[in-house]
């Protein structure tokens, strides 16, 4: 275990290693001392995650970006190597409004599934913004990430910017 500082065991029976993904492991955010022009300072990025799961975009609910990848490549990345892989185009997908009532998340992912299906969506990166995006809580937020493979991309992060 010493070799493996960065290591964390979660216990069984907490949920699906998605829903863990969501509670326990991601960060969102993570943040390490820097120096620029000579002045302490803080740099930022988005926590990253790189799964073996096809569903590991769930994630992205957060605005974490999560890639789902082989055995191989996920392996080598918690033995500390990098994952090279190419970034796919961006489709965006503005969203405005809200949900009425008795329309659940599931219903939006697989009415935008069929939108994006028909326009041939393929091995995209699928961005959500808009007023719509925002307003979503995480819960829904992560039911429409869960979906990306469903609705032709390899990742659905739904972002607060408008």
């Amino acid at each position: 275990m010493q070799a493996f500082n960065t290591f964390k065991v979660v216990p069984p029976g907490i949920g699906i290693v998605h829903q863990v993904n969501l509670e326990y492991l991601a960060k969102g955010v993570l943040s390490s001392p820097s120096t620029i022009n000579s002045q302490p300072s803080t740099v930022s990025t988005p926590t990253p995650l790189v799964g073996t799961d096809s569903h590991t975009t769930m994630i992205n609910g957060l605005g974490v970006v999560g890639w789902g990848v082989g055995g191989i490549e996920a392996e080598a990345g918690m033995l500390g190597q990098p994952v090279y892989f190419l970034t796919p185009d961006v489709v965006g997908v503005h969203l405005s409004g809200s949900l009425r009532e008795g329309v659940t998340a599931t219903d939006l992912a697989l009415t935008v599934t069929q939108m994006l299906r028909k326009a041939k969506v393929r091995r995209k990166f699928v961005e959500f913004y808009g007023p719509g995006a925002t307003a979503l809580p995480v819960v829904d937020r992560a039911t429409i990430a869960n979906m990306a493979p469903e609705y032709g991309g390899d990742h659905g992060l739904l972002s607060d910017r408008c």
